[in-house]
């Protein structure tokens, strides 16, 4: 599903605001959070995976003075995250997508969903178009479940009571390249 109206793109941009001031006022979703953020090349060395500077498509300048100061602390990044939230993610998103199944929870629809997610993928890049995972609604509605403030505010975005949302992304033409992220060879990833 395509949200490309203002209003509703408006609608949906403040929950997403609303979910992440919500997940950094969690202790425990801040805490896990943090733990995947890789802030020097020795962690991104030793992990291989997560989130860095590099991924957080910053201008130059802005990303070389982000490697050069010290490491930021917790709060401090959950302040920045939802401050890019409101003030750039969702003011500079030319349309969402989401992609609906009938029920998130279900293996069978997740493998679906993933793999519509990862055509989109290949299609927008082919397109010379970027997408933004904007994941703090779902992930609040895994905390506190479908009919939460969050689950039943999305639901009423969506209108499709039949389906649910696995997966939210920002779509539009990035300003720059994007850098590569940190991945782990297929030999060290296992397939349980």
């Amino acid at each position: 599903m395509w949200i490309t109206d203002a209003r509703v793109r408006a609608q949906l941009g403040d929950l997403m605001v609303d979910a992440a001031e919500a997940v950094v006022a969690d202790d425990a979703m801040s805490r896990d959070g943090f733990a995947w953020f890789r802030g020097d090349a020795d962690a991104i060395e030793a992990h291989r995976d997560g989130l860095t500077l590099d991924g957080q498509g910053l201008s130059p300048v802005m990303l070389t003075a982000a490697k050069l100061m010290p490491a930021t602390s917790r709060a401090d990044g959950d302040a920045f995250w939802v401050e890019q939230t409101r003030e750039v993610h969702t003011r500079t998103a030319a349309a969402y997508g989401l992609v609906l199944v009938p029920d998130p929870r279900d293996a069978v629809h997740q493998l679906t969903g993933g793999r519509l997610l990862q055509r989109l993928h290949l299609a927008a890049t082919v397109a010379g178009l970027g997408l933004q995972h904007m994941n703090q609604i779902t992930e609040r509605i895994d905390r506190e479940g479908p009919s939460s403030r969050f689950g039943t505010r999305l639901a009423s975005i969506v209108g499709r009571p039949e389906l649910e949302v696995l997966a939210t992304v920002r779509i539009g033409y990035p300003e720059r390249a994007a850098r590569r992220s940190p991945r782990r060879p297929a030999t060290e990833v296992s397939l349980r």
